[in-house]
């Protein structure tokens, strides 16, 4: 919010420039300005991207249980291996309670881990990618302030001033693909990049940018208004991109439990 005030105080010192002790007319500024703390106050709400990190970590430590090794972010877990190779033991146990253990168990057993790896590998995109949401939405509002006080002084020049705001957030999450499950079914993970994979696929540079120009305070911070709607807006729709990946993962692990083993 100081960044706000910083925005307002200047906007007010430029349009007063020249005004002298005209009290009526510097007041009529000072209540054109009044609400710019508000236009950032949402941005000021945005959660601190650090907060994700501990639950990220928490379900990591779920995939790392379930990994099978296929990946290359995470070590096979020898001791699944161990459930798997039971069968064998198992060969003199007969009737039809060994065979309901074998085919609903044993025999699925390596579909159901991946089938769970990969619901797992959902959620852990969806944490990573909504504390690189908020990260770079935190960039892009301190973006704004910045560019709109280089604005300000240059309208003391008098001078037309045109800058641009480059939208990194909506860099942040790219675009959902369907991941095969074991069995038959899909599921949307990449709606949810990793930070490494955004940043190697999505680089700032290819994020949108938008254009402003005006001539005096008073378009200056009414452009500033826009970006901050603007902002506000592509955070929305990045958030929508994690939740829809997230709501379709839900549906199959709901439509579908057999293929998770939670039947």
């Amino acid at each position: 919010m100081e960044r706000a005030r910083e925005v307002q105080r200047m906007a007010v010192a430029v349009a007063q420039a020249g005004l002298g002790t005209d009290a009526a007319r510097r007041a009529a500024v000072e209540r054109e300005f009044a609400d710019v703390p508000d236009a950032f106050r949402a941005i000021g709400g945005f959660p601190d991207p650090g907060r994700f990190a501990s639950l990220a970590a928490e379900v990591d430590c779920v995939l790392r249980g379930l990994s099978t090794g296929d990946g290359v972010d995470r070590p096979a877990n020898v001791e699944l291996a161990r459930i798997g190779g039971t069968a064998a033991s198992l060969h003199l146990w007969t009737g039809s309670a060994a065979e309901r253990f074998r085919q609903n168990f044993l025999e699925p057993w390596p579909a159901f881990v991946r089938n769970q790896y990969a619901v797992g590998v959902v959620l852990h995109r969806a944490v990573v990618a909504q504390a690189e949401i908020w990260a770079r939405a935190r960039d892009d509002a301190e973006q704004i302030a910045e560019r709109a006080l280089q604005a300000l002084a240059a309208c003391k020049e008098c001078t037309r001033t045109e800058w641009t705001v480059t939208f990194t957030v909506m860099a942040s999450v790219a675009a959902v693909v369907a991941v095969p499950l074991t069995g038959g079914a899909s599921l949307a993970a990449s709606g949810v990049a990793a930070v490494a994979q955004v940043l190697a696929a999505t680089p700032p540079g290819e994020a949108p940018q938008t254009s402003f120009s005006a001539d005096d305070p008073f378009e200056v911070v009414e452009r500033v208004r826009e970006a901050i709607r603007m902002l506000l807006g592509h955070v929305r729709e990045r958030l929508d991109a994690v939740a829809g990946a997230l709501g379709d993962t839900s549906r199959t692990v709901s439509d579908r439990p057999e293929l998770f083993g939670w039947q």
